[in-house]
């Protein structure tokens, strides 16, 4: 009797000592996430999605907003997940205060044909908790098509007739016919013969 009281005892002290253990873990991770809520900066971006045609060689400059839309200040990061070497951002790296927004930069330079896509990531450290790892953080997708280049002066014949190519293509031949008939028209008066004056009458 006295060992089953024993043994009824430990399990009782057992138990007792796993649902503190458990209590103390809940406890633990509640405080980790609430702490790291209280680091976290609120992110916005826009616009959302970018999405640019270039030919090779062209440069092509875009602009993204960001914003702070938490309660304190903090340090603000733009950089390309990919394609470093097209892509260049201006400024990477500022302050925003509660509230504030900043217009970015981005200049891109397409060296080669084909489809390319990357992210622009923007992430945001607490001004007074540098010394922790990266807050939070979005991402903005940017897809980028990049056709071959024409010939410069095709490319600018078709740029300046392409809003109204139907008309303009009226307007090339009815000029082309004008300087047909005026050139056929002076052949003519070329090969006519005027009489001499002193020729015999009767």
């Amino acid at each position: 009797m006295p060992k089953h009281s024993a043994i009824t005892n430990n399990l009782k002290f057992l138990t007792g000592s796993i649902m503190k253990f458990k209590i103390l873990i809940i406890l633990f991770f509640s405080f980790l996430f609430s702490f790291n809520s209280a680091l976290a900066i609120g992110i916005g971006a826009k616009p959302s999605f970018l999405d640019l045609e270039l030919k090779v060689g062209q440069s092509k400059e875009v602009k993204i907003l960001v914003y702070n839309i938490s309660q304190e200040a903090g340090i603000f990061q733009v950089f390309p997940d990919e394609l470093n070497e097209w892509i260049k951002i201006e400024p990477n790296n500022f302050r925003l205060e509660a509230g504030e927004n900043k217009e970015v930069k981005i200049k891109i330079l397409a060296k080669e044909e084909g489809s390319k896509a990357s992210n622009l990531s923007v992430l945001a450290t607490p001004l007074n908790r540098q010394s922790f790892s990266v807050g939070p953080g979005l991402k903005i997708p940017l897809r980028l098509n990049v056709k071959e280049e024409r010939s410069v002066f095709l490319a600018s014949i078709l740029e300046a007739f392409s809003p109204n190519w139907p008309w303009s293509i009226i307007g090339i031949l009815t000029i082309c016919l004008i300087e047909l008939f005026w050139a056929k028209y002076f052949k003519r008066r070329k090969k006519v013969i005027a009489p001499p004056d002193n020729l015999p009458i009767g």
